[in-house]
């Protein structure tokens, strides 16, 4: 009995003393990355604290540290995950926690999500006065930002609209030319049809020679056609009688 005693005593001193290192370790390195916090060395606490979240993730005051880290290095993603990972520790300050959060969102400009995460701060403690004095001034920047936002909207609308309006003019003006542009096309056309049957119907009423007249308008070309050889025959009768006397001369 005695040495059960004995060796379960040896067994509880080594759990306290390793339970003991752990925590001493655990202290001193986060109470490294405190004083490069102070220091405004932001990086290298950064850096620590990180270090430390991954040695002891359960532990929710080394996520809230490295989310103030992330914070001050304007890593405000981060730092808002960090500070939901602290939520999951019942020991850490829920108030102050989710008042950070909201400080991270307004840095982000995102008033709406900041607003609410100071509103839960206020349910956590009510007597904040930041969070109530910063719930306020949120509220403020996300009613301008609502308005100007309603304001970009409506230019970007009202640009859009003149730009349809010019295209849908410019449309019609193609239509519209084309339109005059096939008008002219069928009057030219219309024109030239009537023209062609005016021709047609003016050769159609043109008074048609009869047999008779056709005959004796041949017998006319052939009488003229006679006179005209004779003519030429006279002609030529009287070049031979000249050339003849001519020769007789130059004989003599």
């Amino acid at each position: 009995m005695r040495k059960f005693l004995l060796i379960f005593g040896l067994i509880m001193i080594l759990f306290m003393h390793n339970c003991f290192a752990l925590n001493y370790e655990k202290v001193l390195k986060n109470s490294n990355a405190q004083k490069a916090y102070q220091k405004e060395d932001f990086v290298k606490a950064e850096e620590l604290f990180k270090q430390s979240s991954i040695e002891y993730p359960e532990e929710g005051r080394i996520h809230y540290n490295l989310g103030n880290a992330h914070y001050k290095n304007e890593k405000y993603d981060e730092a808002i995950a960090e500070y939901k990972a602290s939520l999951k520790d019942e020991d850490v300050n829920k108030a102050k926690v989710l008042y950070n959060i909201g400080d991270s969102y307004f840095q982000k400009q995102d008033y709406k999500n900041a607003i609410e995460y100071y509103r839960d701060s206020l349910i956590e403690n009510p007597k904040d006065a930041d969070a109530k004095y910063n719930y306020e001034l949120t509220r403020q920047y996300l009613q301008q930002q609502q308005e100007q936002q309603q304001q970009q909207q409506d230019q970007d609308q009202d640009q859009q609209d003149k730009e349809q309006e010019q295209q849908d003019k410019q449309q019609q003006n193609q239509d519209q030319q084309k339109e005059d542009q096939e008008e002219q096309q069928k009057e030219q056309q219309r024109q030239e049809n009537q023209e062609q049957q005016e021709n047609e119907k003016k050769q159609q009423n043109k008074p048609q020679p009869t047999e008779e007249q056709k005959k004796q308008a041949q017998r006319i070309l052939d009488a003229m056609q006679r006179a005209e050889d004779e003519n030429q025959k006279e002609r030529m009768k009287k070049l031979l009688q000249q050339d003849q006397g001519k020769k007789v001369d130059k004989n003599w």
